[in-house]
């Protein structure tokens, strides 16, 4: 029996859709239901009907999650294929120029690199190179090479599960450090972020020097979660932490601490979620006997008793 199916969506729902197709580190066992609303309006049906009982997950492009080898045994919200505009809402919102851009949650982190490349913006850049989605980005405050999410942002919409709307800045919403501590079980469906204006050339230079040093420091050949673990609010770099560790290389099965860089944890074609977990585990046991830091993962745990390993 589906629960889902009286809401009457344009897309097909997908029953026992293996989520390692729908993750980065292309691991995983399948989800019960897979559902792609096709609009905002359907999602907010979705939201106001959703069965009693019923686990919920938002996934977008799928970076910085680890699904269990037995799967979810709930509904994923994939909003990639509906809830994935971008545009420009005003052409000078101040004196200096800047402007806003709407992006969907479904929208790709890239794609809206891009957008703003093309139209002479600045500010968005870091985005180039993350995997994911614009509503995962909010959710962990994505940033890299001096850039985060809640530097850029203006605002925050959001669904309830009443299928509420509600318009949040970033200070309301906690961003900080790779977390965004005021979203609870409230879903991103979009976001305006204020950029200023720039020469589309330079632009482009900088998005291509962060690419190189990506390419030349990431393991981006394997499939990968981005960063495994946050560095730690005393200071320091996990990454030194793991490879001070002696923990360079190591591998369980086919998932492997990348030798290229030592907070990337690699599928090297095999891997399963438990090889994953155990390695993330053990990673932490050990950077604790070393060094006396308790390294925390960055990773969302999927089908699983617990959230963090």
């Amino acid at each position: 029996m589906n629960p889902f199916a009286h809401v009457g969506l344009a897309n097909p729902i997908l029953t026992e859709q293996p989520l390692a197709l729908q993750t980065t580190w292309r691991i995983g066992g399948a989800a019960r239901w897979l559902l792609r609303p096709a609009s905002l309006d359907e999602l907010g049906r979705l939201l106001t009907c959703w069965p009693a009982g019923i686990p919920r997950l938002v996934l977008g492009g799928g970076s910085n999650v680890l699904v269990a080898d037995q799967g979810f045994a709930g509904a994923v919200l994939d909003l990639t294929h509906g809830v994935n505009r971008i545009y420009t809402v005003t052409e000078s919102l101040k004196e200096d120029g800047s402007v806003l851009i709407h992006a969907d949650a479904g929208a790709a982190t890239r794609a809206l690199a891009h957008f703003a490349r093309r139209a002479g913006l600045r500010g968005a850049e870091f985005l180039a190179g993350i995997p994911g989605s614009i509503g995962g980005a909010v959710r962990m405050n994505a940033g890299a090479y001096g850039g985060e999410m809640r530097e850029i942002l203006k605002e925050v919409e959001l669904l309830n599960a009443r299928g509420e709307r509600l318009v949040r800045t970033p200070e309301q919403l906690g961003m900080g450090y790779r977390c965004c501590t005021g979203l609870g079980d409230q879903i991103v469906i979009s976001v305006r972020v204020c950029l200023q204006p720039d020469d589309p050339e330079q632009i482009r230079q900088r998005m291509r020097t962060f690419n190189r040093q990506r390419r030349l420091s990431q393991p981006l050949e394997w499939p990968n979660a981005g960063s495994v673990f946050k560095n730690p609010p005393a200071g320091g770099k996990a990454w030194e932490l793991i490879a001070q560790a002696g923990l360079r290389g190591m591998q369980r099965g086919d998932a492997q601490i990348s030798p290229k860089h030592c907070n990337f944890f690699v599928n090297l074609g095999q891997a399963t979620a438990a090889q994953m977990h155990d390695l993330i585990t053990m990673t932490q046991q050990q950077v604790a006997q070393h060094s006396g830091v308790l390294l925390q993962p960055e990773v969302q745990l999927v089908g699983w008793n617990r959230e963090a390993p």
